[in-house]
């Protein structure tokens, strides 16, 4: 949206307000975070609009990208990987490409953000016990240093920004 606004005298232009939020836009986000699979009935009751309003409005939502998918928690811990490590991986020269590939292959690393500083890549690994990580990062030892850390606990857990 682009705003030409007047201020003593003084004309400019106000470009953006494209992802601002109404309260019923964060009223339904609220209830998305709670649970994703709600009906379009019991959402629109939850926040008191009829059920097309709701879905007209999740749709404008998802078409503004502010709504990017609809998701799954999976229970690592009920799948038996006990342990969740965080792997900074310090590339070796000329490797850089090399690592980033065989991060994406590894299926053990769930999350992997590329970094600034020394290291050049953060990841969390699942573990079923401590004996499955030496062998795993054995295989970046030719492309990269690393540093290790167990996690013992996430008192937040990854969460959607404020809305």
């Amino acid at each position: 949206m682009i705003l030409i606004v007047e201020s003593e005298g003084f004309w400019g232009i106000c470009i953006g307000m494209e992802n601002t939020l109404d309260d019923l836009d964060r009223a339904i986000l609220t209830a998305l975070v709670s649970d994703a699979r709600i009906s379009w009935k019991d959402l629109a009751a939850d926040v008191g609009v009829s059920s097309p309003t709701i879905r007209d409005r999740v749709r404008r939502l998802q078409d503004r990208g502010i709504v990017q998918v609809f998701s799954i928690d999976i229970s690592s811990a009920a799948l038996g990987y006990t342990l969740e490590a965080v792997v900074r991986f310090r590339p070796l020269p000329g490797k850089r490409h090399v690592l980033e590939q065989q991060i994406q292959n590894t299926d053990r690393i769930v999350q992997c953000d590329k970094v600034t500083g020394e290291d050049g890549f953060v990841a969390r690994i699942l573990l079923k016990d401590i004996g499955e990580l030496d062998p795993l990062l054995e295989t970046f030892g030719r492309m990269a240093t690393t540093n290790t850390a167990i996690v013992k606990s996430s008192p937040v857990r990854m969460r959607p920004p404020p809305f």
